[in-house]
């Protein structure tokens, strides 16, 4: 038995009863009543998929008796290609078989409108001068704060949307290929030769739920995983053209969505350049990045002046990152419980050993400078997002630390390296059969997850556009979270258009409006729904009943034809 083989096993045994204290006391703090989505995801998906995560554990303790020893796994450079190429198809295939080829949320839902505005090659997209008073009735989040615009588009930095308007429904697979292929290289940067350790990295990476799915949705998050892989395997060269290369790959990576991300993931390797004392590269990059950061900060100012008309009038707060960044913290409260079930979410959605063998990996390699820098990424996100946006709202387990499960699966590559040849001989077989069931019960189950709500809020969709009608009005009232089926196209051609109301009457004094010409609008019956409501386990009330009794009297005083979307 090796040197390192006893310890090993204490570390192992003593994080594994700190996992199982860590995930308890993470279902304690979570909140128990709000917001709802938090509440609805841990309610209907992540207890379930911790109980079964359980099982999983017992099944490898299982396994560890009847497979003694398991001889080392080895892993070369064409197996990764294959990899790759594989979950490139599971992420195409995924994005229509698994979430029925639908953007549930607001941030995915941005992101193709974005890309069509894009793709005609426009900066905003022209408002018709009818529409521009009324203009939040199309659902105005996450745009620019202004009354009577003249053009819209999202606030959110262009690179992930221009990503899709260049390569469409293949862009989030490309992006989990690169990951994976990036990941490899960084891997045998810092793990050397041991093929064992890659393929546990690997594994622990490819069979994290969180990383399937996202890759199968619009979310800016593979993209800066993808970018954030390319940029640690050019800076670990440690080259001037691969310095001068992770610079370009950081101007893209910090222009993706928010400027926020990739900055939080370099800092940790910033300060690894200071504590060596690497003045020149250390200036070198310090000096791009500030110029990369003004550039991105400086873009919602281009963004004001393409959306801003000459009647337009910015109404509150919200056109710079500052402003923005002042709102979300006066609107921010139980800060802590709202971070323990992002946690507990993240656990739920990631391979089962992935954070014990991390926390080994993280604990055996302190005094390694590019191992606390690894860790200093993961960090550095819990903590400022826990001040600054402790609610993330949809997501695949945690979706603001996604950034960085690069980094989690080399630390969880580590601790198995860390081991010894002696304990992953005898842990091998546990760990072939953890992952095995991570694959047919964990995944599966995910998968099912994912599919129902997101199927659910298409079909309703699906149903809505092969409505005969000019309008149709969706209440924030009328079912969980039914606002997100309230998305249009930028050019207003989609038929009917879909109008959001906040509150009970907001619409009122848009009716004349809207039915000068006797105009058609849908309103939909609680049944229509229903789908939305078994989906998430809370049937919609009597509301939709009762406002559509008011606006059935309302517009067709004001010369419209009413029908009801059943």
């Amino acid at each position: 038995m090796g040197k390192d083989a006893a310890p090993g096993g204490r570390w192992l045994l003593a994080l594994m009863v700190g996992w199982a204290l860590v995930v308890a006391g993470l279902w304690l703090a979570a909140p128990p009543a709000h917001p709802e989505i938090t509440v609805f995801y841990r309610k209907l998906q992540d207890q379930w998929l911790l109980l079964a995560m359980l099982w999983a554990w017992a099944g490898a303790a299982v396994a560890l008796r009847r497979w003694p020893l398991v001889r080392a796994w080895r892993i070369e450079t064409q197996a990764v290609w294959g990899l790759a190429a594989m979950a490139a198809l599971v992420a195409l295939a995924g994005h229509y078989l698994v979430l029925s080829g639908y953007d549930l949320s607001r941030d995915e839902q941005m992101v193709s409108f974005d890309a069509a505005i894009y793709r005609a090659g426009r900066l905003a997209w022209p408002v018709p001068v009818e529409w521009r008073g009324d203009l939040p009735a199309l659902n105005t989040l996450f745009m620019m704060p202004l009354a009577r615009p003249a053009a819209w588009v999202s606030t959110y930095l262009p690179g992930n949307a221009m990503l899709e308007a260049l390569l469409g429904p293949l862009k989030t697979p490309l992006l989990m290929a690169v990951s994976v292929l990036a990941l490899w290289r960084v891997g045998r940067r810092l793990l050397g030769p041991d093929q064992d350790a890659l393929a546990v990295m690997m594994a622990l990476f490819l069979l994290s739920g969180q990383v399937l799915f996202s890759a199968m949705s619009r979310f800016a998050m593979p993209a800066h995983l993808a970018f954030n892989l390319v940029w640690l395997w050019l800076f670990l060269r440690d080259t001037r053209r691969g310095d001068l290369a992770a610079l370009a790959v950081g101007f893209a990576a910090t222009g993706l969505h928010q400027p926020l991300f990739h900055p939080m993931f370099v800092a940790p390797w910033l300060a690894l350049l200071l504590w060596e004392r690497r003045w020149g590269r250390l200036a070198l990059f310090v000096g791009a990045y500030l110029a990369v950061g003004l550039f991105w900060l400086w873009w919602p100012h281009i963004t004001l002046d393409a959306v801003r008309g000459p009647d337009s009038v910015l109404v509150e707060a919200g056109s710079d990152y500052v402003s923005r960044l002042m709102e979300t913290l006066a609107q921010n409260s139980d800060n802590g419980t709202l971070m323990a079930a992002n946690l507990l979410r993240m656990v739920a959605w990631t391979h089962p050993a992935l954070w014990v063998l991390a926390a080994i990996g993280a604990w055996a390699g302190r005094r390694d400078g590019r191992v606390l820098a690894l860790l200093g990424g993961i960090v550095v996100v819990v903590v400022v997002m826990g001040l600054i946006l402790p609610y993330q709202g949809h997501g695949f387990g945690y979706r603001y630390l996604h950034p960085m499960l690069g980094n989690v699966a080399l630390l969880g590559a580590l601790g198995w390296q860390r081991l010894g040849d002696a304990w992953r001989d005898r842990l091998r077989g546990g760990m072939v059969a953890l992952s095995g069931l991570t694959l047919v019960v964990l995944i599966p189950m995910q998968g099912w997850f994912a599919h129902r709500l997101y199927g659910a809020f298409a079909d309703a969709s699906a149903k809505i556009d092969t409505v005969h009608a000019d309008y149709i009005i969706i209440g924030n009232y009328d079912a969980p979270l039914a606002l997100d089926l309230g998305i249009n196209r930028p050019d207003l051609s989609n038929r009917p258009l879909r109008l959001i109301e906040y509150g009970y009457d907001d619409l009122e004094e848009m009716a004349p409006r809207l039915c000068a010409h006797g105009q058609t609008v849908a309103l939909p019956a609680r049944s229509f729904y229903f789908g939305i409501g078994r989906a998430l386990n809370m049937m919609p009330g009597r509301t939709t009943t009762r406002r559509r009794a008011w606006h059935t009297q309302e517009f067709t005083d004001a010369g419209c034809k009413v029908i009801s979307l059943p």
